[in-house]
């Protein structure tokens, strides 16, 4: 039976950038085993994260950023510069694409396209079963799976979304900002908006976003995006030449307890991505450079993602989202209206200090924050 000193079960964003930053630490002679029925089936989707230059992972063809969002609502619209701050977008094809090349000239990486059937934790590693019916074992074992449903029937709210990438036949777009919100219309069930990242002025990535407990049917979805683009693209022809469909748990909750210490859950599957906004990517980079370096140093594992204070943020928000969906379109407008667009993307980031805010919030309109607080749960 082979040994590996970590195995990595399943192979999506969690495990490509943990494999990413083993390589560039003390531990990239460590044997290393990605198990992944998918293989090179990459999945087709769209990251964006905001920082001031591109993280270290990001792929080189992937050269186009933005320094200005847009906010609408009800005709109104703020353009709002990012300061320092650029926002950037990694297609996941050129992510896992870049990425499998760098690890192929890495000899201590293995890819094995199989399905794991069994795992089993003994006095002294795991027990790693196909269903090949190879057998492996490991030190550590780190786990991104998600089993179909796995949050999308559970009583949690989830940031539900279909995307489109068109070309119109004119020029369109002014690519020199994303649209990071088109609030729509509310009515008093789902908050949902409209999304726009410009690559040029014929081109871009449009999706419409609706925040939900019950699962949303895909073609309303679609239906949802299409009348979206009805109104937006002011009969201006356009062509769908890329879609993407997805689902992000809104819950400070939605984890897998860890039963091992050396049983990782990573991704998703860890609660890896920030509930109020949905923002995956940089925090999985954030986690997997701390968990990495946590294993380098051989220090007990961290449970803490962030500062717990954000966590009680996050709740107050999703209270909102929950409860009294209709009002979230001027939290937000609000939010952003009367600071800095760098700080709220600070914020939304986990990057703020307690006393910067004390500072953002207290100049927003207390009376839904209040209200969350009397009525304040746990979501």
């Amino acid at each position: 039976m082979v040994h590996y000193d970590y195995i990595f079960a399943g192979g999506g964003c969690a495990a490509y950038s943990m494999l990413f930053y083993l390589s560039k630490s003390k531990l990239k002679s460590k044997q290393i085993l990605v198990i992944d029925p998918m293989g090179d089936d990459f999945p087709n989707k769209t990251w964006c994260y905001w920082a001031k230059s591109p993280l270290e992972i990001q792929p080189e063809s992937e050269t186009k950023f933005w320094n200005k969002l847009n906010l609408s609502k009800n005709g109104s619209k703020l353009t709002l510069p990012l300061g320092d701050l650029n926002y950037y977008h990694i297609e996941a094809g050129n992510f896992f694409k870049e990425l499998k090349a760098y690890f192929s000239s890495i000899p201590s990486i293995t890819f094995l396209e199989e399905k794991i059937t069994n795992i089993s934790p003994t006095s002294q590693n795991f027990e790693i079963e196909t269903d090949s019916g190879e057998s492996f074992t490991c030190d550590y074992l780190l786990d991104s799976r998600l089993e179909e449903g796995d949050f999308q029937n559970q009583k949690i709210l989830k940031q539900q979304f279909v995307g489109w990438k068109i070309k119109t036949e004119q020029p369109f777009f002014d690519d020199s900002a994303v649209t990071l919100m088109d609030i729509l219309p509310q009515d008093q069930k789902n908050f949902s908006f409209g999304y726009i990242l410009p690559y040029d002025s014929k081109h871009a990535l449009v999706e419409y976003t609706a925040y939900s407990e019950e699962a949303i049917p895909k073609e309303n979805l679609k239906a949802s995006l299409d009348s979206y683009l009805e109104k937006h693209l002011q009969n201006v022809d356009f062509s769908v030449y890329f879609e993407e469909t997805g689902a992000i748990p809104m819950s400070t909750q939605y984890k897998t307890v860890q039963t091992h210490e050396r049983w990782i859950p990573i991704g998703t599957r860890a609660g890896w991505s920030r509930p109020s906004t949905g923002y995956t990517f940089q925090f999985i980079q954030e986690h997997c450079q701390k968990l990495v370096n946590e294993l380098e140093l051989d220090l007990a594992l961290s449970k803490k993602s962030i500062p717990s204070r954000h966590f009680f943020y996050d709740n107050i928000l999703l209270n909102i989202a929950k409860k009294w969906p209709e009002q979230l379109e001027n939290v937000f407008f609000d939010l952003f209206t009367v600071n800095s667009t760098e700080n709220v993307l600070r914020f939304l980031q986990a990057k703020t200090s307690f006393w910067e805010e004390i500072n953002l919030l207290r100049k927003v309109r207390f009376a839904p924050y209040l209200k969350s607080l009397w009525y304040y749960e746990k979501h």
